[in-house]
């Protein structure tokens, strides 16, 4: 009876072992399953949606969704994300007033030099924040604000 056990137990896993391997070995059907389900990546890490595109002379602004999505309801505060691209064709710098909730009144002005790592920030708005971070995308160049959830 305890051979039996083992045996099954050693099919079990083996069998759980070539599924994953099946499952990662396989893009396309890996990629089906998961839109199938309708999960998708954490705004959190992705920076949300684009909301917006403002287009420059060889260039754009993309400004993502505000994100304050939690587990259950929204939290208190959020970040934006804001993105410019392609890389390549960026100005040497880009000084831009950004209106993220889209009411026709700037909420803080951010200044990025393309060469160096950090920005500037000059909040407009009172529910802005810090600057969260500045980042090299594979084709752009990204700011995160940290934003108060204020109520509407």
């Amino acid at each position: 009876m305890r051979l039996k056990a083992v045996l099954g137990y050693t099919l079990a896993a083996l069998a759980f072992v070539v599924a994953l391997a099946t499952f990662f070995g396989m893009t396309n059907w890996e990629k089906a399953l998961v839109s199938g389900t309708g999960l998708r990546v954490s705004p959190w890490f992705t920076g949300d949606e684009v909301a917006c595109t403002v287009q420059h002379e060889g260039y754009e602004t993309r400004i993502h969704r505000p994100v304050f999505q939690a587990l259950i309801g929204e939290r208190r505060e959020g970040f934006v994300q804001v993105d410019w691209a392609p890389a390549a064709a960026l100005p040497a710098v880009i000084d831009e007033e950004i209106d993220y909730n889209r009411d026709g009144v700037g909420d803080f002005r951010i200044r990025l030099e393309r060469e160096k790592k950090d920005a500037v920030l000059m909040p407009i708005g009172p529910e802005v924040g810090t600057l969260e971070g500045t980042y090299r995308l594979t084709d752009a160049r990204a700011v995160r604000v940290a934003l108060a959830n204020r109520p509407r």
